[in-house]
């Protein structure tokens, strides 16, 4: 009997998600709205270095208005309706309902909301380093004589964004962009939240056993533990069920790297004297090359929220190097999906305000 699937366990954050990639999205066209204010009057350098402080109360107001506000409620009623997708997959194995473990959806909400929260200040001080820093850069470019100032402007912070000021550093030491960030905590805790819900009802119902599936896309982490048997409870480890024997724990599995985030294995039920266990398929390459697109699509996201920002300041020539570079990239995108046979999801190359 098929375990849970992790795809469906994040599609419950989209909305959250969605909020996120919005904001950031907000942020930059702040900042580049702002820049270019008053582009062609004299003195433009002096006057942004005194908006600084209206910018700064700008990006803070987006983080209140549209991150922080409602940020609980809304992690934990995800992350219930996952832990719940996780317990309906449990009760296939007789129809019974068995309440909800509110303590451990509560303690998941509780750190996927830390995480987040800890994003507010590096990602508002990011946004507010692009500003400042374009203002310089902009006055450097000037001195060449050879470019207008819009022009300046827009290419300033054309380079600083490909460069990743706007990015911010995680409590894991990695550069990241705010909507990158989200997804990937979002896909960790609602996973986790929905293999919970699965194995907590499994427990409730006397089950003890499950077994990784084969997946088409299995990393170096996951591989070793396809088509093993695994004790959830710890209580059947080392036995020999059906010729199979239980090699670990569920949770010595996952500090081993099970489940991690973007994982596509499900803990399917195992029933003894009705379970097949089949030879994993080995697949080293479909991991790498999921990934690589999944790459690509954030990549053609981060360039239309670039162009979305440059775009401020009118048609510039950034603007139209930003149009080609789309353009390619886009095609780029195709063949590389044609030749691998990887599923190309267009939606997730689209900022969610256009």
């Amino acid at each position: 009997m098929k375990g849970v699937n992790p795809a469906d366990a994040y599609r419950v954050l989209k909305t959250l998600t969605d909020v996120w990639d919005a904001a950031s999205e907000r942020m930059l066209t702040t900042v580049t709205r702002r820049l270019a204010r008053g582009v062609t009057e004299p003195g433009w350098a002096e006057n942004k270095s005194r908006e600084v402080l209206l910018v700064r109360a700008e990006l803070r107001g987006i983080v209140e208005q549209h991150l922080a506000a409602g940020l609980e409620d809304r992690a934990t009623a995800a992350l219930e309706e996952a832990y719940g997708i996780g317990a309906k997959v449990a009760e296939r194995l007789d129809q019974t309902s068995i309440e909800t473990d509110v303590s451990r959806v509560v303690r998941l909400a509780a750190m996927f909301v830390q995480r987040l929260r800890g994003t507010f200040v590096p990602v508002t001080r990011s946004h507010e380093d692009v500003f400042t820093r374009a203002i310089g850069d902009t006055e450097l470019l000037m001195q060449t004589g050879t470019i207008v100032r819009r022009e300046a402007v827009a290419e300033a912070v054309d380079r600083l964004i490909t460069s990743g000021v706007d990015r911010f550093r995680a409590e894991d030491g990695k550069q990241w962009h705010l909507d990158s960030y989200v997804r990937m905590a979002g896909r960790t805790m609602a996973q986790q939240a929905a293999v919970e819900g699965q194995l907590d009802g499994m427990v409730a119902r006397g089950r003890d056993l499950i077994v990784v599936s084969d997946s088409a896309r299995e990393c170096a982490l996951c591989r070793p533990w396809e088509g093993k048997l695994l004790s959830i409870t710890g209580a059947s480890v080392g036995e020999v069920i059906d010729g199979h024997e239980v090699e670990s724990t569920v949770a010595l599995a996952r500090a081993a790297g099970l489940w991690h985030p973007n994982c596509t294995h499900r803990g399917d039920m195992f029933t003894p004297g009705l379970t097949l266990i089949s030879e994993p398929q080995e697949n080293p390459a479909g991991y790498a090359e999921a990934q690589n697109l999944r790459r690509m699509e954030r990549h053609m996201r981060q360039l239309k929220r670039q162009l979305a920002a440059v775009q401020q300041l009118g048609d510039t020539q950034a603007a139209r190097r930003l149009r080609q570079r789309i353009r390619a990239y886009g095609h780029r995108i195709e063949e590389y999906a044609t030749a691998t046979g990887q599923n190309r999801r267009r939606e997730r190359e689209r900022p969610v305000g256009g």
